[in-house]
């Protein structure tokens, strides 16, 4: 599958699964948001995750977004970066960025920025290396 055929529902549809792996080599999964930002796929997360130390272990993740209404979905696995948590205007801005592509209400810039400053999101962002799905 190349990244043009995927594009569309990786930007219309935003319910995925993140999969990375654990120490032990055994596949952790969640249930996450998805949106495409830079070319890449990414979510959103608090620090401290399983995902998150996975990740900063492996520097691999397996994001697969699906259609909810015909079971259609791309799986796009490749190395991922982690963008920690950063209260500088750059980071939330980064952060906006994000929740906007999703098409979600992010509330006045105040209320985001407390928001996020609350939850001290960081992104994780999967170049995509391998892609397939059913579409």
């Amino acid at each position: 599958m190349e990244w043009k055929d995927a594009l569309p529902l990786l930007r219309d549809h935003h319910t995925g699964v993140a999969s990375t792996i654990t120490p032990k080599g055994r596949v952790q999964s969640t249930i996450v948001s998805t949106a495409v930002l830079d070319g890449k796929v990414g979510v959103a997360t608090r620090p401290g995750t399983v995902k998150e130390k996975n990740i900063k272990r492996t520097g691999r993740a397996t994001i697969t977004v699906f259609r909810l209404d015909n079971r259609r979905y791309v799986t796009v696995e490749g190395s991922a970066a982690i963008e920690p948590w950063q209260d500088t205007p750059a980071h939330i801005k980064r952060l906006k960025d994000f929740y906007d592509s999703m098409g979600r209400a992010t509330g006045t810039d105040e209320a985001f920025t407390k928001q996020m400053r609350d939850e001290r999101r960081s992104l994780v962002l999967v170049t995509p290396e391998q892609l397939y799905g059913s579409m």
